[in-house]
Order: structure tokens, then C-alpha cells, then sequence
């Protein structure tokens, strides 16, 4: 026979031999779903990398070219750019725009230009109907086409004022995008986004490595039985490469499938935008679509990988296990780190009480304590799952329940195969929590003005207008409503002073009277508004002046740092969408309008928006190690299973191997979901406990219940499978 024959017949040989396999369900799908996961994986490197480039080149596209950079070119537009944000998202781009000439280019995505106090919304941004985002900017007369935007779901505006006094009306430009001069930046979605190689890390580590552990496991599935084929081939004369040739012809197969799996979501991908879960993100079709042979070349990588691995784990792992005839030392009991575990937990949990928040010593303890407990709790888990299996087997000799019986006594004499599929669950639930809390370190500022919003609501404002005139600021301070009025706070660094203008209703509003000079405030203010504006806006310290003056003065401002601050007469809450509107129709380009410390709380919403994609990606690397930690136990089962058939003629049924099953694949699964959030949560109390946190109960329930569902498939396919098996068993003499 020709060595292409050879090679061909040995394919076949590993084909059959796969689907005659004791294990050879469990390892075709094991396979299957490990490729599938290294190509998911690879291809969202290549996404990732395919968005951000998609994101800038649109971005580049609608950036203007000042004039200043472009000097040879004549000024046909004018153009200024500020922020906003709704409920429900971090904030977004508002771009002003004034025609020069009657030729004056559109920004891309814009059909015609709007007209005075009209305005053009994103399809995303026309969507929010409350706010008042329908009138806010004027009225609107066109949605921006979505080629010119970095995302679908982006939020973007384009304004034209409605009134633009002389030298108020922004910057001139010639036009917009690099073939009309140069453009060294871009703005948009974008601004607030991680760099590239931070979000590349996410699909690398919370993807790529929990499926690789998927990998070795599926290679590994059923290597008891194929080590008995491989010995036959050597007995046989077979040679290392015809040992490759069979592992091949095994694994090929799965793997194909498992390639085609993954290329119909590239193609869907490169065909149809898609909604991430959690994060709402929207991936363009059209940016995946220019990188498909990235993708493509991501899957095949993928192939490659798990074929490799396959033979690889096969050539080594059986030296391994022939490395002579040298006897193994005892192992020994890993009680001594079983019992560290609890105590490392408690120096995580507790010990950061001992000193002084924020310093490196509480930051160190906490860490080095959540380090040695993930450490042990391997140990931890093997002596408690040995202690409940000899529980299990008491309970299950004394309520005559065979399968409680047998699944303890093995629990209790084999802990091993439980704690290692539970271990690498609980451990990564931990971790995973450990980064989402740690995300959360970067919101105090917004906890505190969480915080000011619970003592007094939205009763004080704080507005910062964007260009306006004495003028302008006095017409707007007359079209507020009856009850809302107008006070500065203008802080002096240089003279460590405090000073606050506002009419005399407003002052005695305040509960600061109505001096006739300006009078230093004694002691602490009664009103809770003004305190808080001051513990927000007044500096470290210095003495507060109060004077009755004209809070629009920019006179009584020179030399400071001014805040202008809206009070509700009544005390009750003012509508900030309300003033919004009312800046934009009143003042050029507006006012960013929030409650007292309200900036903080937009800041936090791009840092919780972010970290959805731990969340994200976090969710799915826990799924792929739970079905590498269930795939592991089902083979593990099935290899002990032989030994459960001869119970069947004294039980008389299969729910034995039903409720071994349980008690040895499900109900370790259901308790590791319980324990490693519960253990995450314990962990990251230091964190969190200074206020709100992003691990949410929403998201314990989902880390739970998928472990759960996990566990609740490899229960219904162990226990289906053992059937199978004790159907073809027999005693012997029949």
C-alpha cells in the first residue's frame, strides 16, 4: 500500500475508532464546542480590531478641518462642539454648525442644512422620548444617516443655533475629513472608549484562555481507551506518524463541524448587524465584512489549533503516563491547606478593617488575602467534598437510596474528580467578581453625588453656560419659572475665599439673610442645598462671604472660579431637562445642566457602560469553563460508570443511575455556582462596601443560574448515557 493510501486508511481507522468509543459522543462534542470557542475567540480579536478601525475611519470622515490648519483655504462654515447625555447612557456629541456661504459643505450624514433653532438627531438619539430630547435643541428637522455614524446606536446631534451673535459663533473651518486638510483627531462614540489593546485583553484572557482549558480537556476525553489503541498500534509496528494519522482521522471530524459552526456566525456577523446582550452594542456588519478573510483565516487558525493540541496531548500525555516503573510517592492530604483557606478568607474580608482606608497596607491585605484564598480553595473544596460524601453515604445506607449511597462513598474515597470540576468554577466566579468590583473602585465621587441626590433631590441645580453674554444670562435668569432663582458661587484660590452673590429672595431662600455689605458666614449653613454646594464647589476651607449682587455679574466673578447654581424657592425638585431646553433656545450654544455633583454621575455612566464587557465577557469564559469542568465529569462518569450495571438487576430500574448522577455531576455544579458567588461577594467586600456597587444581584443570579444550567445538561447526558451502557452489559456464564 502507497503511503497516501496508508495515510487515507489509517483516517478512516481513527474515524471509526472515535465513534465506537466508550467516550466518543462526549469527545466529538467536546471537540466540537472546544473549536467553536477557540474560533469565537480568535474571531473577536479580529472584530474588535475591525471596529475600532471602522469607528475612526467614519469618525475621521465628519471631523472639520479648522481653518487654522488649512490657511490657504476660505472659512465656509462655523463650527463649535460640546457634550450632553439622557438617562440611561454616558454622554455624547453635540456639534454646532453655522453656514458662511451658500456652498458651505454638510457635515457627513446631514442632508440639508437645518435651519435657525433647528436641529438633525441620530436615529439612536431621536429614539429617547423622554428628557424632552424631541424640542431640546430646537426643532428637528432630519435624522442623520447611519453610514456617518461610528455605531448605529450612537447619540449624536447637529445644531444650528438660534441665535448667533458676533465672535460667538465657534470656529471657522473649510470642511470636514482628511481630503480636506488635515485632521489629527476625531470625535464622537469614541471619545470615552478604552484604547485598543485594553479591550483586546478581555476576548484574550475571558475567551481565548477558558477555551483552551476547553481544549485540553476535549483532547484528553476517553484517553484511557485510546491509549489501549495506540499500544496495539506499536505492537502492530505502527510508528509515531501513523499514531498521528489515526488521532487525525478521530478528530477531524468534530473539528470540521465545529468550523462550520463558527463560520456561519462569521458570515452572519459579516452579513446582519448584531446586539451584544448587556453591553447593547451594535456591531457593524460592514466593518466585519471588509476584514472577512481575518475571520475566515481566525477559524481556520482555530482548526489548526485544536488538531494540533490533539495529537500533541496524545504524544505526551501517553509518555507521560509510561515514564517507567517507578513508584509514586504518597500524596499527601491536603487538609494543612484546607484549613489556611478559612483563615486567608477571614485576612481578605476582615483584615482591611485594620487600617486606614486607601492606603497601600488596606490594599495589599485585602489582595493578598483574596490571593490565598483562590489559592487553597482547590484544598478546601477536595477535604469538604470528602466529609460530605461520607455524609451522603451514611444518609443513603440508612434511607436505602443506592445512588445517594454509591455517589457518596465514591466522594468520600475519590474527592478528587468533584473538586477539580468544581475548583476551576467557584475559583474563576471569584475572579470574575474580584475585576467587576474592582471596576467599581473608579464610581466614589459618584456614590457621592448619588448620595447628594438622596438628602435633597433635585431642589439646586447647577448650570455652567457655554459662551454667553451678561446680557444673554439676564434674559435667561428671566425666563426661569416662578419658583426656581439664581445664585454664584464664586471661589478665590489665590485669597482662600468663598463668595456667594444672589439676590435677597434667593439668599433668604438660603437661610443666610439679606445683608446690606458683604457678611461672613458663621458656622455651618442651615439649608442643606447650600451646604452641599459648598461641600462640592467650595474649596478646601476658607472663610464665606455673602453679598447681595446680581448672581450674572461677570464683573463680581474676575479673578475666580464661578458656579451658577438654580434654587427651588418651595423646595421641591427642579426639571433639569426643563432648563436645558430653555438654555438651548436662550443661549448660543447652550448649558450642561446637573444636579450638585451630577458631572461625576455622567463620568460613572461611561465606567459602568464598560464594564458590561466584563460582565460580558466575564459570563461567557464562566460558561465555556463550566462545559470544559462538565465535559471533564461526564467522561470521569462514564469511565466508572461500567461499574454501576450490576445494580440495576438488584434495583430492579435505572433511576440508580439517575440519582448518582445527580448527586455527583448537578448537585456539585449547583453548590459551586452558590459558593463561588457567595465566596466572590465575601472577597470583594472591601470594595463595595463603601457604597454601590456594580455586582448587582442580577448578575449573581446569572453567574448561578448558568453554572446551574450546566450542570443540569451533563446530569441528563450522564445519566442517559449510563443507561445505554447498562443495557449492553451482561453477566457473565449468559
Amino acid at each position: 500500500m502507497s503511503a497516501r493510501g496508508l495515510s487515507r486508511q489509517l483516517l478512516r481507522t481513527g474515524r471509526q475508532a472515535g465513534r465506537r468509543a466508550e467516550a466518543g459522543r462526549i469527545r466529538f462534542v467536546a471537540l466540537l464546542l472546544a473549536t467553536v470557542a477557540v474560533a469565537v475567540g480568535l474571531a473577536s480579536l479580529v472584530a474588535v480590531h475591525a471596529t475600532y478601525e471602522g469607528q475612526a475611519a467614519r469618525g475621521f470622515a465628519r471631523t472639520p478641518v479648522l481653518k487654522e490648519d488649512a490657511p490657504g483655504r476660505p472659512a465656509r462654515a462655523l463650527w463649535s462642539v460640546a457634550n450632553d447625555s439622557v438617562a440611561g447612557s454616558g454622554p455624547f456629541t453635540l456639534q454646532f454648525i453655522v453656514p458662511l456661504t451658500a456652498d458651505a459643505p454638510l457635515p457627513p450624514g446631514v442632508r440639508a442644512w437645518p435651519g435657525p433653532g433647528e436641529a438633525v438627531l441620530s436615529p439612536a438619539l431621536r429614539e429617547h422620548t423622554a428628557d424632552g430630547l424631541a424640542a431640546r435643541y430646537g426643532r428637528v428637522v432630519g435624522t442623520i444617516e447611519r453610514s456617518a455614524l461610528q455605531s448605529p446606536d450612537e447619540l449624536l446631534a447637529y445644531v444650528r443655533p438660534a441665535r448667533v451673535p458676533a465672535g460667538q459663533g465657534g470656529k471657522p473651518i473649510v470642511g470636514y475629513g482628511p481630503e480636506n486638510g488635515p485632521v489629527s483627531y476625531f470625535l464622537g462614540q469614541t471619545d470615552y472608549a478604552k484604547a485598543e489593546w485594553t479591550f483586546q485583553v478581555m476576548p484574550l484572557l475571558l475567551l481565548l484562555l477558558p477555551a483552551f482549558v476547553l481544549l485540553t480537556v476535549a483532547a484528553r476525553s476517553g484517553a484511557h481507551q485510546r491509549d489501549r489503541r495506540t499500544a496495539l498500534i506499536e505492537v502492530l509496528g505502527g510508528t509515531r506518524r501513523d499514531r498521528a494519522w489515526v488521532v487525525l482521522g478521530e478528530a477531524l471530524a468534530p473539528a470540521a463541524v465545529g468550523a462550520l459552526v463558527a463560520l456561519g456566525a462569521v458570515a452572519l456577523s459579516c452579513a446582519v448587524d448584531l446586539r451584544l446582550p448587556w453591553t447593547g452594542h451594535v456591531v457593524v456588519a460592514s466593518d466585519l465584512a471588509d476584514r472577512w478573510w481575518a475571520l475566515v483565516s481566525a477559524v481556520l487558525a482555530a482548526v489548526f489549533a485544536v488538531l494540533a493540541v490533539v495529537v500533541l496531548s496524545d504524544r505526551f500525555g501517553r509518555r507521560r503516563r509510561a515514564g517507567g516503573n517507578r513508584p509514586r510517592g504518597v500524596r499527601r492530604s491536603p487538609l494543612r491547606w484546607a484549613v489556611a483557606c478559612p483563615v486567608l478568607l477571614l485576612i481578605a474580608v476582615r483584615g482591611p478593617d485594620l487600617l486606614e482606608p486607601g492606603t497601600t497596607g488596606y490594599v495589599m491585605t485585602n489582595w493578598v488575602g483574596v490571593a490565598g484564598t483562590l489559592a487553597t480553595l482547590p484544598a478546601a473544596i477536595a477535604v469538604v467534598t470528602a466529609a460530605l460524601g461520607r455524609v451522603l453515604g451514611r444518609a443513603g445506607h440508612r434511607w436505602g437510596r443506592p445512588g445517594l449511597l454509591v455517589a457518596g462513598r465514591r466522594a468520600a474515597a475519590h474527592p478528587g474528580p468533584v473538586a477539580r470540576m468544581t475548583a476551576g468554577v467557584v475559583v474563576a466566579l471569584g475572579l470574575l467578581l474580584q475585576v467587576v468590583a474592582w471596576q467599581g473602585q473608579f464610581g466614589e465621587a459618584a456614590r457621592a453625588a448619588e448620595a447628594t441626590v438622596e438628602r435633597i433631590g433635585e431642589s439646586a441645580l447647577v448650570v455652567r453656560p457655554r459662551t454667553a453674554t451678561a446680557v444673554q444670562l439676564a434674559e435667561f435668569t428671566r425666563a426661569l419659572p416662578s419658583d426656581t432663582q439664581m445664585v454664584a458661587l464664586t471661589v478665590s484660590p489665590e485669597e482662600g475665599t468663598v463668595t456667594l452673590r444672589g439676590r435677597c429672595p434667593v439668599l433668604r431662600t438660603l437661610r443666610v439673610g439679606c445683608p446690606g455689605s458683604p457678611t461672613v458666614l458663621d458656622g455651618v449653613p442651615d439649608d442643606p442645598r447650600l451646604r452641599e454646594l459648598l461641600g462640592w464647589y467650595g474649596g478646601p476651607g476658607g472663610k464665606v462671604t455673602v453679598e447681595q449682587a446680581d448672581p450674572v455679574d461677570q464683573r463680581a466673578a474676575e479673578g475666580g472660579l464661578t458656579q451658577t447654581a438654580l434654587v427651588s424657592r418651595s423646595g421641591g425638585d427642579l426639571s433639569v431637562a426643563d432648563t436645558k431646553q430653555l438654555a438651548y433656545r436662550l443661549l448660543p450654544f447652550g448649558a450642561d445642566v446637573d444636579t450638585i455633583g451630577g458631572e461625576w454621575l455622567t463620568a460613572a455612566s461611561v465606567n459602568g457602560l464598560q464594564g458590561r464587557w466584563i460582565t460580558l465577557f466575564g459570563l461567557c469564559g464562566i460558561t465555556v469553563l463550566g462545559a470544559a469542568a462538565a465535559l471533564s465529569s461526564l467522561a470521569e462518569f462514564l469511565r466508572q460508570g461500567r461499574a454501576l450495571a450490576p445494580l440495576t438487576s438488584l434495583a430492579g430500574n435505572h433511576r440508580v443511575y439517575w440519582s448518582t448522577a445527580a448527586f455527583t455531576i448537578f448537585v456539585p455544579f449547583a453548590l459551586a455556582g452558590l459558593a463561588g458567588c457567595t465566596i466572590g461577594v465575601w472577597l470583594a467586600f472591601p470594595k463595595t462596601a463603601g457604597g454601590a456597587s456594580y455586582i448587582t444581584d442580577s448578575l449573581l443570579a446569572e453567574c448561578t443560574l448558568a453554572v446551574a444550567a450546566i450542570g443540569l445538561g451533563a446530569w441528563v447526558w450522564a445519566s442517559s448515557s449510563s443507561v445505554r451502557q447498562a443495557a449492553a452489559w451482561r453477566p457473565r456464564g449468559e
